[in-house]
């Protein structure tokens, strides 16, 4: 079912939550240095010690590092701890 993005934004400011919730953006949690957890991912492009890329709704993102493990993935959301140096927007 489609819904038009203004009738999401007049809702999410009617109830005030935030628009990206809504709209199912991925959500991309950092916690410290050390795990960033990834909700609403389409799946994995590119995985090495180094370096982790995964495809999002509208683009990729891509976590660097130094030990990067992939901890827990199911059809909802992944899981990678490691030494995290950055995150990449793609």
């Amino acid at each position: 079912m489609y819904i038009p993005t203004d009738v999401i934004d007049r809702a999410a400011k009617r109830l005030e939550i935030p628009t990206l919730g809504l709209a199912g953006a991925p959500r991309v949690s950092v916690t410290g240095r050390g795990q960033v957890l990834a909700e609403l991912h389409k799946g994995i492009v590119a995985y090495t010690d180094g370096c982790v890329e995964f495809q999002v709704k509208n683009g990729r993102v891509r976590v660097r590092g130094a030990n990067l493990r992939l901890e827990a993935m199911d059809a909802g959301a992944l899981l990678i701890s490691g030494l995290i140096s950055a995150v990449e927007f793609l």
